[in-house]
């Protein structure tokens, strides 16, 4: 009865954290959806049984989160059943069983009933085991509260301090703040002990300043960010346009090696200049010029003439080099006057990019089966100005965008394909993404996607314009370069060595009371 009752406790700890991401939203679930979970491992009498409530919750946010996985090999790659279950299975159960499992011994290994452990202890390992999915090759970073507390812009703005793991280490102390709290009131009620009562108190006032604090700095922060924007887009010396064309090609149509210049046609005909105040910039999704043998000369030229003088395009495509036989996913930015630059993605998605285990995924059509790794600067100095750029998934990684900004990077640009998801939440979640490294960085981001959502985003993360999903349209929306370092941008991710100094002091402290133990 006890462990079916642990169960039916973990399957409501992982139907929260699902319900709290997009498309549903429900945000406020981040500060409770994890207090069933750490009950558990509270109530866990063994090893054994912390192993097995680990693997379980790990096991159901995968099935919880990743579904679309499954569905997106079997019907985007069209790998055969048994083959995609298998793919499933290995690439995304499996290691997010695995970390969950991890954080749970951890937390045994540390665990003492102390405000310590509660308030300090179980966020900092959570957080590391968050950063664990942005270090390990076959992990990605899909799916943290931090995402999830983009639908709270008023708490979330504090990432411009934090980043991402400080929203996700708050988040995480306050639900174990509340079982703290929970924990200490049922012990009064059990042994009358007025200490257990005072620890309550004290928890539940640590939780409620650790959500009240952050909503206070993030109203002042979206005042002052608005009034600093305001002036500058109203002024024409500074304003810049953007233009998002979304050409809602599906993969198939984008890789069976037909109609390439029919697409190319169809973008330009799109990203028509309409009149527009202030110098142009036109983003195309990831991968559109995706045929590296035609993209020569005259097609840049014939691009440069289509876009006009003053205008800038930057464009998803492939560059294939023919002295090393490296495939590079690319972003090229061509502009009208007459220079041509190119970003190589850096970070490249496990197992549809590059294999770091095993090759599950067959070759489709046209489609390189491997690329290289680019190694070209994250920051471009193009004509409109440095911009940052990041290829689709790339925007998981906050400091990837935090190196490319403080390189000089004025304005973001993110190009994706989020075809494959489906009608799934994760091209929300590469939207919220986008929003929150629009909101540490301070600046505007320019994201376009092949099937949506395209989007406008401001430096305070709202997105000005955005498109609707699986439909061909295009995006207009105003912006301005910027160069005002945040304390994040600036710092990066000290909250990791925030974390890892407290997870070395709970070390610390277990060794020290061990030695006065045997003494």
């Amino acid at each position: 009865m006890t462990c079916a009752l642990n169960l039916f406790f973990l399957l409501l700890s992982v139907t929260g954290s699902a319900l709290a991401l997009p498309r549903v939203n429900l945000w406020g679930l981040c500060f409770f959806c994890l207090i069933p979970f750490f009950y558990v491992l509270d109530r866990a009498g063994s090893i054994s049984k912390t192993l097995f409530y680990g693997l379980s919750w790990g096991l159901g946010l995968a099935f919880a989160l990743g579904y679309w996985v499954f569905f997106a090999v079997l019907h985007q790659y069209e790998v055969p059943f048994a083959k995609s279950l298998l793919f499933f299975f290995l690439c995304v159960v499996v290691p997010n069983a695995g970390i969950y499992a991890g954080f749970a011994l951890v937390c045994r290994f540390f665990r003492r009933n102390s405000l310590f452990f509660y308030a300090l202890v179980i966020p900092s390992v959570w957080v590391m085991m968050e950063y664990a999915k942005v270090v390990a090759p076959f992990l990605i970073p899909w799916g943290g509260l931090d995402i999830a507390l983009v639908g709270f812009p008023e708490f979330v703005q504090i990432a411009d301090i934090t980043g991402a793991y400080g929203v996700i280490w708050i988040a995480t102390a306050v639900n174990a703040l509340i079982l703290f709290c929970l924990k200490n009131i049922l012990a009064f009620y059990r042994d009358r002990q007025e200490k257990a009562l005072a620890g309550a108190g004290l928890s539940l006032v640590i939780a409620g300043l650790l959500i009240a604090m952050p909503v206070v700095y993030g109203r002042h922060q979206l005042q002052s960010v608005h009034a600093s924007i305001s002036p500058l887009l109203e002024n024409p010396d500074h304003l810049m346009h953007a233009t998002l064309v979304q050409g809602n090609f599906s993969t198939k149509e984008r890789w069976s090696g037909m109609g390439f210049y029919q697409r190319v046609l169809r973008y330009l005909e799109m990203s028509g200049d309409k009149g527009q105040a202030g110098r142009r910039v036109i983003v195309w999704p990831e991968n559109t010029l995706n045929v590296s043998s035609k993209l020569d000369d005259a097609l840049f030229i014939e691009l440069m003439r289509g876009i006009g003088e003053d205008a800038l395009l930057i464009s998803g495509g492939l560059k294939a080099d023919a002295d090393s036989g490296e495939v590079f996913n690319s972003a090229y930015f061509i502009s009208g006057a007459g220079r041509l630059m190119r970003y190589d993605k850096h970070i490249l998605l496990p197992y549809a990019e590059t294999s770091p285990l095993i090759d599950l995924l067959d070759a489709y059509y046209t489609a390189p089966s491997e690329f290289s790794a680019g190694k070209t600067p994250l920051c471009i100095d193009s004509p409109t100005g440095p911009v940052g750029a990041s290829i689709c998934f790339e925007i998981l990684y906050p400091g990837l965008i935090c190196q490319s900004v403080r390189a000089g990077a004025r304005y973001l640009v993110n190009l994706s394909n989020d075809s494959w998801f489906g009608d799934s939440p994760m091209p929300w979640v590469h939207l919220n993404a986008a929003r929150l490294r629009a909101i540490e960085n301070r600046r505007f981001l320019l994201r376009a996607s092949t099937s949506g959502i395209s989007a406008v985003i401001g430096p305070d993360g709202h997105p000005a314009v955005q498109s609707r999903l699986f439909v061909q349209e295009r995006v207009d929306g105003d912006f301005v370069m910027l160069d005002h370092l945040s304390f994040y941008t600036r710092y990066g991710d000290w909250v990791i060595l925030a974390s890892v100094g407290i997870i070395l002091i709970s070390l610390v402290r277990l060794v020290l009371r061990d030695e006065k133990g045997d003494s």
